[in-house]
């Protein structure tokens, strides 16, 4: 038996262009680490949200919702391989997003910041 540990990517950047990569990047990723879940497809990207658009200086974001599952999971192992998988390559890209992964709520009083593009830069 799993316990709920909700996890979430918030992606933003400046520029249009360098978002659109990233979220067509976040898609294909996301689509690829859910492909053996038995459900009708699309299924992994249906997570990545639509682009939102600030109201000023060009900034627009995105953002992954968590998966659900409990932690254990076949599916949360799967959201764990994708959340990794496109937080290594938006860190390694050159397009200038700035991102955050948090844990909240679920059944635990765990919450904070997992990776961020700060800390990978430390790293």
């Amino acid at each position: 038996m799993g316990y709920i540990k909700h996890h979430t990517i918030v992606v933003t950047t400046f520029g249009f262009e360098y978002l659109k990569e990233a979220h067509q990047k976040a898609k294909e990723i996301f689509e690829n680490n859910f492909e053996n879940e038995p459900y009708e497809k699309p299924f992994g990207s249906v997570l990545v949200s639509d682009i939102v658009y600030g109201l000023k200086n060009g900034q627009c974001s995105f953002f992954i919702a968590p998966d659900g599952s409990k932690e254990g999971w076949g599916t949360s192992d799967n959201g764990d391989n994708a959340r990794k998988e496109f937080l290594d390559w938006l860190n390694t890209s050159e397009n200038y997003c700035d991102y955050v992964e948090v844990i909240f709520g679920g059944d635990d009083d765990n919450e904070g910041i997992i990776r961020s593009k700060q800390m990978d830069l430390n790293d």
